[in-house]
């Protein structure tokens, strides 16, 4: 059986509660099944933390990571240092 190669998906995030949510399930929604999305959390003061902790909940491949507010540009550093991935993809919590 060939397994298909990790792909880590980096969502940085600030104050991202209107789209946050679209972003995931546009993730969780692909037909592509292995991979894993690693949102950090950029030190939003909205409720960005709980949606993603909630869905983190749900599915064991979305990770959740906070960081206090370093920028976009930091945010996804972290990411990729947490990412397992042979590829990297990234999505920002505003696009689908």
């Amino acid at each position: 059986m060939k397994v298909e190669p990790l792909v880590s998906v980096v969502i940085p995030a600030y104050n991202a509660e209107k789209y946050i949510e679209a972003a995931i399930l546009s993730v969780r929604e692909q037909i592509y099944n292995n991979w894993e999305m690693i949102v950090v959390d950029d030190g939003s003061i909205d409720k960005t933390a709980l949606i993603v902790k909630r869905y983190a909940g749900l599915d064991s491949r979305i990770k959740y990571i906070y960081q206090v507010n370093q920028r976009m540009a930091s945010a996804r550093n972290r990411g990729i240092k947490a990412a397992l991935g042979k590829y990297v993809a990234f999505l920002d919590a505003d696009n689908l």
